[in-house]
This record gives C-alpha cells, structure tokens and sequence, in this order.
C-alpha cells in the first residue's frame, strides 16, 4: 500500500491538463526518510507526468515558459532543529541563517501562481511557524479533529484561508469551527477507476476477514477487534489478516488480542506493495475499513471496491448526517449492529456478492477523477 495523502495529490497530478498547467514539487525530507515504507512509491511515477520534483539542493527553477499556470505542491515540507547548549552567537548566526533561508524560500515559492499545501499541519508550520509568505495556497485537509485534536492550534482563525476537503462540507465545517473567513470546497477522494475482475471464491472452511490499514493511533482497530471476538463467540470459524505497515507489538495490539483470547486468529501481514494483487492472491470473503461521516477512509477502501469484495465499515465521525451512500457502504457506530450485519453477510454468499458489486457501481459512478478534476480548476481558475 501506499501513503494515501501522496496518492491523492499524484491522482490530481496526473488529471490535470499538463497544457494548461506546469506542476512541481518540492521535497525537502531525503528520500525513503519514512519508516513506514520501503520506498517512495510516486517518485518515479511523478517524474513520469514531466513533474518537476525539487530538493534544497537545487532549490531555484529556471524557466522561462510564462504561458501555463505554475501549481506547486508542498508536501512533507518540515524542518527539525536540534537545541543543544549553544552560545549567544551561534543562536544569533543560527538566526540570520534562518532568515537566509527564509528568504530563499519564499522566492522560491513565490514565483508560482498558485500553491497547494497536502495537510493542514504542513501549511502551519511553513507560514505560521517559520512566517514564510505564501500567496493563493489551498490547503488540503487530509486529516480530521478525530485523529488530530490539536491539528490547527497556531492558524489565525479570523485569517483568511482557502480549504479543499475530502469529506462533505457539513463534516468540515466541525473541525474548522471557530474560523470566521474561509472558502471551503468539496472534493472527493476520486481516482483513475480501473475495475477489474470479479473476485469470489467458495468452499472454505475458514471464513476470511481482511484489513487494510497503516498501524496507527490515528487508526484504532479496536472495534473491529471487539467485534471479532463476538463473530468467534457466535460460533463462526474465522480468521482476521489485517495488511499495513506498522509495528502490531510496539502499539500495544498483540497484548490486547492477549487479553482478549483471539491472537491465534489474527494475522498481521506487514505493508504490501499492491492492493490488486493481494486481494487476487488470497481473495478475501469481506473487508472491514474505517469510515468518517458515513465516507469511506482512505483510497485503499475504493480501490477494494473495484474487485466486488464486499466492504463493512465502523465510523470514527460520526455527525448524524444523512447520506446516500450509507446504503451502499454500510457504516456502523453500534458494536452490536455492526456484528449482527456481518453474521449475516457471512451466512449469505449472495448477499455478500449483491454487496460487492453494488459497491463497485457506485464508485465507478460517483469517484471518477475524470468526472471531478473540474472542481479544482474551476476554483484554480
């Protein structure tokens, strides 16, 4: 699997026109710097759409071409400063030094016409912590108050900003209560929909569950553990593969399977290079996700979607909106409710099928980039 924020912004990157717009990137962390891959996936891949992809080494472009719009991305813009017990004068020339960078940094960006920052804590620390001057940027917000309780202490909440967000309106507007001066704009996690065959296989004599999720705090696999356990206490022989990468015993998880008698029957695989051809290898009987207001979490839940391995979902935001899609992504916040569903799909091989490629249509009708991408460049515009 791959980082879902890095996904999101290669699948924008890939559908935008490339007459009407020259996209760069700057990359300031070294490569293969995040422990939770084995390497950077959409490195080549950008390259590939003639992106230009900048380090601090070579921080300036040089370009002549005045014709397409400039769109810069910054993403993992971060910088970490060790304090040590230093004198006076090195804080001092470390301070000049800072604001040379500074400097170089904001004529950097500021030769783009528009600048679009991948997270909200990426944008807070580039202009409210460093002061770096940035003009037209659109924030994407690709994590919610549900993971990140803190995640805009240091904005300027009467500032005005310029928000992108994945999930409705209503269920942003949440988390950005207490900003009074802002646009907000809708757009979905949609992608280059390529459904595939079919997956279905019969005759086993272990039902199995599968997860695909990066191990996190932010990503609580508990109810799906409580509700595992009560599949197992009704007597259903089955055994829970969860896929992403992550440490299960630094997280404390094997523990908590401990306590709760059903370690045997979970199976942590570590992170896989591709969704597709894990799910053709070992074709699942159902997959469980993680939902937010009733939405599908993340890009690993649609592509699923494309094999019509039917998905169940536990909601971590749950805001009591009313939406289509819940009938076809069944989304649950009662533990009870949530295991009574899936007993049934696991008794019904029909249902399980009617599910799957019903789920299937509706992305392949509702989270087409194709069908979407118009969304930013009317607001680019």
């Amino acid at each position: 699997m791959q980082a879902g924020g890095q996904r999101y912004v290669y699948e924008i990157t890939k559908a935008l026109s490339k007459e009407e717009y020259e996209i760069s990137f700057l990359k300031v962390t070294p490569m293969n710097s995040d422990k939770n891959w084995s390497n950077e996936y959409y490195y080549q891949p950008t390259l590939n759409l003639n992106c230009e992809v900048y380090f601090l080494e070579d921080f300036f472009p040089k370009s002549n071409r005045k014709s397409k719009k400039r769109t810069f991305w910054v993403r993992g813009l971060r910088f970490f400063f060790k304090k040590f017990g230093v004198d006076n004068l090195l804080k001092r020339d470390r301070e000049i030094n800072l604001q040379h960078r500074n400097k170089k940094i904001d004529q950097f960006i500021s030769q783009f016409d528009l600048v679009n920052f991948s997270g909200v804590s990426v944008y807070n620390y580039v202009s409210n912590i460093e002061k770096i001057n940035v003009r037209n940027a659109y924030i994407h917000i690709l994590s919610f108050g549900f993971q990140h309780k803190n995640m805009y202490d240091g904005y300027n909440k009467t500032q005005y900003y310029n928000f992108i967000t994945p999930v409705t309106p209503d269920a942003a507007k949440k988390d950005l209560k207490g900003f009074i001066n802002y646009d907000l704009t809708y757009f979905p996690l949609c992608f280059e929909t390529e459904p595939y065959d079919i997956l279905t296989r019969e005759g086993r004599d272990v039902f199995e569950i599968a997860i695909f999720t990066r191990l996190s705090s932010m990503k609580p696999l508990d109810p799906f553990f409580y509700a595992f356990k009560l599949l197992l206490e009704k007597g259903i022989k089955a055994k829970l593969n969860i896929y992403g990468s992550g440490d299960p015993d630094a997280l404390g998880l094997l523990k908590q399977l401990d306590y709760m008698y059903i370690r045997s029957n979970v199976i942590f695989h570590g992170h896989v290079e591709s969704i597709e051809n894990t799910l053709k290898d070992t074709i699942p009987d159902l997959i469980w996700y993680q939902s937010a207001n009733k939405e599908p979490g993340g890009y690993a839940a649609m592509e699923i979607a494309m094999s019509g391995i039917p998905q169940t979902f536990w909601d971590f935001m749950d805001i009591g909106e009313s939406r289509p899609i819940e009938k076809t992504f069944p989304s649950f916040t009662n533990i009870s409710s949530f295991v009574e569903f899936n007993y049934a799909l696991i008794l019904s091989p029909p249902k399980r099928k009617e599910l799957g490629i019903m789920q299937r249509e509706y992305v392949l009708k509702h989270y087409s980039i194709k069908d979407h991408i118009h969304i930013l460049e009317d607001i680019f515009t």
